[in-house]
């Protein structure tokens, strides 16, 4: 039995395990991509060092992946060389669960840029300006939203469908002339800027916006959304004198042929096979072990035996998420130290039963396990709504060498090799 000093001991390591974006020089952080050939922050960072003037960046990463981290990494880097980094959340101003046209996202990425940007490099608020200008058409507003309109206006525009399609209404006819107000406003900040710091530059990075997800009854309107925005009006969201990397849903490429989106991968933990059994990839191992040494400290020797934690980590197979879950749960069900291997099982099969795989989906994670490869069966919305969801569940994880590869996740294979010897598909008569 634990002893009150033990329970304690776990009821500290347990805390420690909580998902959150971890900044850099936190006690937490460990240096995953710093040193690896794959360092999704280097190609946006260096991209952003080596383009003069301005730049327009597509960044993804699926849930738990760690991109907000990263995207904070980025930007304690360039203001260690004397950038001027603005960082913003979608979902502070859009619905990320509706289709999204290019006249709300410009609205919302001005606005964002002017909520986070320091007021006394600001002639004016950009929601001033714009309830200003829109009282200039055929739009109409609340008398609070006249009063308040950064927190009016955001409001209506986050929740109301109606006020929304009265806005992209309004504006349709009229963007390239909104598109001008937009720059103009950016543009008086970064002169702004660079009056009071001669040369410095802008970034601005825009965070979350990947979330952006259909539900079933939308996602062919959602995913057309995307390809509007993406396909046919990128250019638009490009800020003048600004460097802007954009967080945006992984299935950009699916549907845009011509998006680059930098891509945080999986951590590996085994090559990709080439012939017979994988091969440990020792790198991607010793992270794991570092995440695990900076969270339980001085207390992981105590707890950990070196073939539970592997157990562990193996059926992670490099996901941040489920790494933490999986010990999670060990620690929630042990009763004596070190953790007992029948216990690191049982926390295995706990996390496994949140995976509830259809027969087609098994069919589907059995034959990328097989092949180590995926790519949705076609590029309609269903097939890439599926496919994402897998990959945002972590049921497919996506790994890098010189090129992307897939695998299924380690964790559930048992379970679906029960379900595909369940559901033997007929045999041709």
């Amino acid at each position: 039995m634990l002893s009150e000093a033990d329970d304690e001991v776990l009821a500290t390591c347990y805390r420690h395990l909580q998902e959150r974006p971890i900044e850099p020089g936190h006690p937490f952080y460990v240096e995953i991509w710093e040193h690896s050939d794959h360092d999704p922050i280097q190609r946006l960072r260096k991209h952003i060092l080596w383009t003069e003037v301005e730049s327009l960046q597509l960044f993804s990463g699926f849930n738990g992946s760690g991109k907000t981290t990263q995207l904070r990494r980025l930007q304690r880097e360039l203001e260690a060389r004397g950038y001027l980094v603005v960082y913003a959340d979608a979902e502070n101003y859009l619905n990320l669960r509706e289709p999204v046209e290019i006249q709300e996202l410009l609205i919302t990425i001005a606005g964002a840029f002017s909520d986070n940007l320091d007021p006394s490099l600001l002639i004016d608020s950009y929601w001033d300006r714009l309830v200003n200008y829109l009282e200039k058409t055929e739009v109409s507003f609340s008398e609070a939203t006249l009063k308040t309109p950064a927190v009016s206006f955001k409001a209506e525009l986050k929740s109301s469908p109606t006020f929304r399609q009265r806005i992209r209404k309004t504006i349709e006819s009229r963007l390239p002339e909104f598109r001008r107000q937009v720059q103009a406003f950016v543009e008086e900040a970064v002169k702004t800027v660079n009056a009071k710091t001669p040369g410095r530059r802008i970034v601005f990075l825009f965070d979350s916006f990947e979330k952006l997800r259909g539900t079933v009854s939308n996602e062919d309107e959602v995913m057309a959304s995307v390809e509007r925005v993406f396909g046919r009006n990128m250019n638009l969201l490009q800020l003048p004198f600004v460097h802007c990397v954009y967080s945006v849903p992984a299935f950009v490429p699916f549907f845009v042929g011509n998006a680059e989106v930098v891509l945080i991968p999986t951590i590996k933990l085994w090559k990709k096979r080439v012939h017979g059994e994988e091969q440990p990839h020792e790198a991607g191992q010793n992270v794991m072990r570092e995440i695990l040494k900076k969270r339980f400290g001085s207390n992981a020797q105590r707890l950990l035996g070196e073939p539970i934690a592997q157990s562990l980590i193996d059926a992670s197979g490099g996901d941040l998420r489920y790494l933490l879950r999986l010990f999670r749960e060990a620690l929630l069900a042990t009763r004596s130290l070190p953790i007992p291997e029948r216990v690191a099982q049982q926390a295995i099969a706990t996390v496994r039963n949140d995976f509830k795989p259809s027969v087609e989906d098994a069919r589907w994670l059995d034959k990328i396990h097989r092949e180590q490869a995926a790519d949705p069966q076609t590029a309609k919305a269903a097939d890439v709504n599926r496919f994402m969801r897998l990959l945002d569940s972590h049921m497919i994880l996506l790994y890098k060498n010189e090129t992307s590869w897939y695998d299924s996740l380690p964790l559930i294979r048992e379970e679906v090799e029960r379900i595909l010897a369940s559901n033997r598909e007929p045999v041709p008569e």
